[in-house]
Parts: C-alpha cells; sequence; structure tokens
C-alpha cells in the first residue's frame, strides 16, 4: 500500500527541520546540480559526435546509431538502433517529465531525445 506523504510548507521545513538536515539537503543539491552540468556538458559532446558523424555521412537522420551501451534516462531500451532527424523535432515538442527536465537542461533534453528512438 503507498503511504500518504504529507506536504511539508516552507513554514515548517524553517521553523520544524534540524539545522543539519538542511546543511544535507542542501549539500545533496549542490552535488546534484553538479552532476546535472556534467550531464549536459557530455550530451553537448554526444551531439557534437554524432552531427560529425552525419557531416561525414552527408545527410541527416540516415546512420543508425547503436543505442546507449548503458541504461540512460530518455532512451528506449528496447531499442537496438536510434537515429536522429525527424522524430526527434515531435519529441522536443512533447512535454518532458519533470523529473528530468531541469531549468536551462533544454539542449540537454533536445540533445537526448535527438538520439533516442521514440517511445
Amino acid at each position: 500500500m503507498a503511504k500518504k506523504t504529507a506536504s511539508l510548507s516552507f513554514r515548517d521545513i524553517v521553523l520544524g527541520a534540524d539545522a543539519e538536515v538542511i546543511r544535507q539537503a542542501l549539500e545533496a543539491r549542490v552535488q546534484i546540480d553538479q552532476l546535472i552540468a556534467e550531464r549536459q556538458a557530455a550530451y553537448e559532446r554526444i551531439a557534437a559526435l554524432e552531427t560529425q558523424v552525419e557531416d561525414v555521412i552527408g545527410e541527416t537522420g540516415v546512420f543508425p546509431f547503436p543505442a546507449p551501451p548503458l541504461p540512460v534516462a530518455g532512451f528506449d531500451p528496447k531499442a537496438e538502433t536510434v537515429t536522429r532527424g525527424a522524430g526527434a523535432s515531435a519529441a522536443k515538442k512533447a512535454p518532458r517529465p519533470a523529473s528530468s527536465a531541469a531549468a536551462g537542461d533544454e539542449s540537454a533534453d533536445s540533445t537526448d531525445t535527438d538520439a533516442s528512438d521514440e517511445n
């Protein structure tokens, strides 16, 4: 059975939380922000590499890129190959889950969907 989670207000957190818990939460958030920035850089590098492959071929969306060797958010794990191109523009318009969308992280998400097979 699912437990009901009580929603904490800003007032509840400030007045009722232990200062050490708040410090730990801040440290965790800083680490997450650093990892998201690193993820963004990795997606930008992947996009640049895929663009170079397409430049060699001379046409966009033709090369069947192999699926990622590791589980990655936003990729269809069942896909054997992925392509960029026509499907990517539709994916950019589709709403993304809040967990994978970060403020200012649109290019990472669009790169993410560019290299993925549509779900």
